[in-house]
């Protein structure tokens, strides 16, 4: 009988007298082969599922090489009945598997060839048209917002063509929001029936809708069953209405900051004091103890700006005097702005003129978020563009922010609108998308604070994203507080009417030149001469409270300001809602015809009441022409007629060519000059929300 070890010695003598080769290195082959055939099968499926095939494959070479060593160590009987179980097969089949794996060899190639085929006809085709995702935020948040949509667009693409686009648009403010959204995104009631086809929308209906706060989003008028809905029961279930608001969390915060400049800064900087003060009135105490004497504090216009409201009840608690005075204190003439990137574009344009030192009275009344833009350089909206804030132009007007425990925070929900005949099933999944990429790509990489009021930590070696992190490297941690509570702001309505109990009441009786040469185009921005004047004058009336008063009257040889036919006269009254729709509506329907009315008769036949009056009246400023016997009629102006309305005002909106030194406007406003005003202005190119503004701060 044969023992094992000689049986052994016989099948190495018969292997290696077959084949010439030992009989061990024909077993390490056979191992090697087994253990590639598994790498390849195993690494194929796993790729199909995730990553790349070389990695997969070198990691499961590793695993499988060290299960083949271990099998021959431990069992090494078992191991060798394996192996020569499978050179028998090999033996076999040999011809088999060779036509096998040559035919898979084929097919690859077929499909790989396939597969580029297309890939090359896919690339070389064109792209259709992207979705367009249109979305409707703060002038403050249209830079960060822009920056995370063109990101998003960006990662959407498929093939070399983008799924989606996104326009990020400015709101104008919650008052014209209200009614744009109570109107169905028309900027007013029809005038009339015969002028019905006359409304102008805002721009395209927004998909989603960003505020600033829940408080605005509350303030706008819904349907019945939509949160929100005032009177409504929170169980109730949605009703069909047009449109419809589906809130889908926050996007970020940012709490509402006074900021000094670095002057005033270093002299109210303590670093043993707590980042955030027990309120407004122990902010500005600790400013006047430090030698800091303020004289105003600069906010937006409150009804063209959300922020601005928001912080207006936390001013007012905080300052000495009644709310009339307080309301002083907080919009200075000079400052007038119709929202925060306005503001804070006009210190950038200081600071490059070099023209003057950072006013140290003075502090500064924003969101945190748009000072982080403006003291990191960034594009401030469609106001201005970016700046090396290190330069030495910018870097003396740098903003410190200061923190109390009373200023509200801006909570930035996430609002998906729905209108009726755009609600299909390709738009709802885009805001979807792009709701969850926000949730994977947050605002917190553009200078947000988290929902929870907390600035996050950047990711490490991200240069391409503004962290607020890198504003508190800059100002330092103890100006900063990594986390601030979540104030809510109050009621938008409660605020407009206290600031409207506030503010002294204005009259203003309008007056528009609708004459043929106010087609002509517009010396500043563009546009028709009549465009610029009709926004200008609806942006005025927008600023305008409930218990203000208001009228129009349009001139022109054919268009009486007396008539009550002619189309665009509406009586003045008090300016309530309707009041302001039944104005903006004439505006935007009216048209140039028919010759120059002598200036002079149009302020003859103004609408004008009795008391302090102020007359604006929109014109291309006319030519000496067209008023005969100027010299006498400016002298009946001055004598008579102001004899009649000692309390007038007058002031002259110029939309060019004339300007302020030109006849006979030049000598129509010395006739009615007055005491405390400049009388005439002309149109530039700020925005006419920016202009309108400050016109109505003079006035008041």
């Amino acid at each position: 009988m044969t023992g094992p070890h000689e049986g052994d010695g016989g099948r190495s003598q018969s292997s290696r007298r077959q084949d010439g080769l030992p009989g061990w290195f024909r077993g390490f082959m056979q191992v090697m082969f087994l253990d590639l055939c598994s790498t390849v099968i195993v690494s194929l499926g796993v790729t199909l599922v995730h990553g790349a095939f070389w990695l997969n494959a070198a990691i499961t070479l590793l695993v499988i090489a060290l299960l083949t060593a271990g099998l021959f160590v431990f069992y090494p009987g078992i191991a060798h009945d394996v192996l020569e179980q499978v050179s028998t097969t090999l033996r076999r089949g040999g011809a088999t598997l060779a036509w096998g794996l040559g035919g898979a060899a084929v097919m690859a190639l077929v499909l790989l060839a396939c597969t580029g085929a297309y890939r090359l006809r896919a690339d070389a085709g064109s792209c259709g048209q992207p979705l367009d995702l249109r979305v409707l935020t703060a002038p403050e948040t249209l830079t960060p917002l822009r920056a995370a949509a063109a990101e998003f667009a960006n990662d959407s693409e498929d093939g070399g063509c983008r799924k989606y686009s996104v326009t990020v648009v400015p709101e104008s403010g919650p008052v014209p929001l209200y009614d744009g959204f109570r109107l169905l995104w028309r900027r007013s009631e029809a005038a009339d029936a015969g002028h019905a086809d006359g409304q102008q929308l805002f721009g395209p209906q927004p998909d989603i809708w960003i505020p600033s706060s829940t408080a605005e989003y509350d303030f706008v008028p819904k349907g019945p069953g939509q949160t929100g809905a005032a009177g409504l029961s929170g169980g109730a279930p949605p009703a069909k209405g047009d449109p419809v608001f589906r809130v889908r969390g926050s996007v970020g915060s940012s709490p509402l900051v006074l900021a000094l400049f670095t002057k005033a800064h270093e002299s109210v900087a303590d670093p043993i004091a707590a980042p955030i003060a027990p309120g407004t009135a122990a902010l500005l105490e600790r400013v006047a103890d430090a030698g800091v004497k303020l004289t105003a504090i600069a906010r937006p216009v409150p009804e063209t700006s959300a922020a601005a409201l928001a912080v207006t009840p936390a001013l007012y608690a905080a300052t000495p005097g009644g709310d009339a005075e307080d309301e002083r204190f907080a919009e200075p003439a000079d400052l007038v702005a119709p929202d925060a990137v306005s503001l804070l574009c006009r210190f950038r344009e200081r600071a490059a003129a070099q023209s003057s030192e950072p006013p140290d009275d003075l502090a500064v009344a924003v969101p945190e978020q748009v000072l982080h833009d403006y003291d990191m350089g960034r594009p401030l909206g469609d106001r201005c563009g970016a700046v090396d804030p290190d330069a030495a132009p910018y870097a003396g007007w740098r903003l410190h922010p200061y923190y109390a425990t009373d200023l509200p925070t801006l909570d930035y929900p996430f609002v998906q609108v729905r209108w009726r005949g755009q609600d299909t099933r390709e738009r709802n999944a885009a805001v979807a998308a792009f709701r969850r990429w926000l949730d994977r790509d947050p605002l917190t990489l553009q200078g947000f604070r988290d929902d929870r009021g907390v600035i996050p930590p950047a990711r490490e070696g991200d240069t391409r994203h503004y962290h607020l992190s890198r504003l508190q490297s800059v100002v330092g941690n103890r100006v900063m507080p990594s986390a601030v509570g979540l104030r809510r702001p109050e009621g938008v309505q409660d605020t407009l009417d206290r600031i409207g109990a506030a503010r002294p009441r204005t009259s203003v009786s309008l007056l528009l030149d609708v004459s043929g040469s106010m087609g002509g185009a517009a010396r500043a921005r563009g546009g028709s001469r009549l465009g610029r004047g009709t926004s200008f004058l609806r942006s005025l009336v927008s600023q305008l409270q409930s218990n203000d008063r208001a009228g129009l009257r349009v001139s022109s040889a054919t268009a009486s300001p007396t008539g009550a036919e002619t189309f665009g006269n509406v009586p003045r009254d008090a300016a309530s809602p309707e009041q302001q729709n039944a104005i903006t509506s004439r505006l935007q329907a009216v048209a140039s015809g028919g010759a120059d009315q002598p200036l002079s008769d149009a302020i003859a036949a103004a609408d004008l009441g009795p008391g302090r009056q102020n007359l604006i009246l929109v014109t291309d400023g006319q030519i000496s022409a067209t008023n005969p016997a100027l010299a006498s009629r400016v002298k009946w102006l001055a004598g008579e007629f102001r004899g009649r309305h000692p309390g007038l005002r007058l002031t002259v909106v110029l939309t060019g060519p004339a300007t302020c030194d030109s006849s006979p406007v030049k000598q129509i406003v010395a006739a009615l000059a007055p005491k405390d005003g400049r009388g005439c202005v002309a149109l530039t190119d700020a925005p006419e929300a920016e202009q309108a503004a400050e016109l109505l701060s003079e006035l008041r």
